[in-house]
């Protein structure tokens, strides 16, 4: 892929990542502050729970393109592996927290 073209997908994924970041933080900050407050308690618990996940990957690919942008064409091979590597690591990590470590519950 030539380089222009790689830069301006970059920076699309970046502005579309910005959105979902803004939008899903909105809601997951809103979400926690009802389950919170008991306020449509069922609702806003799956609410929070479902959206963890694509928030937290929202902001990891907007930061890491963010990146991926600033580093000099030289070594943007090299950063695709590493961020790739950032990326999936995360992931996983959230995935392994999310499905197999047990909920506090709190009577």
């Amino acid at each position: 892929m030539p380089e222009k073209a790689l830069n301006t997908t970059v920076e699309n994924i970046r502005k579309v990542s910005l959105v979902f970041f803004i939008v899903l933080g909105i809601l997951h900050i809103f979400s926690g502050l009802m389950a919170s407050n008991n306020y449509m308690m069922p609702t806003s618990f799956v609410v929070n729970r479902v959206l963890d996940i694509p928030f937290a990957m929202s902001a990891l690919l907007y930061g890491l393109s963010n990146i991926y942008a600033s580093v000099h064409e030289h070594h943007q091979k090299i950063a695709s592996y590493i961020i790739s590597g950032i990326a999936l690591l995360v992931f996983l990590v959230l995935i392994y927290i999310n499905l197999l470590v047990p909920d506090k519950i709190v009577s």
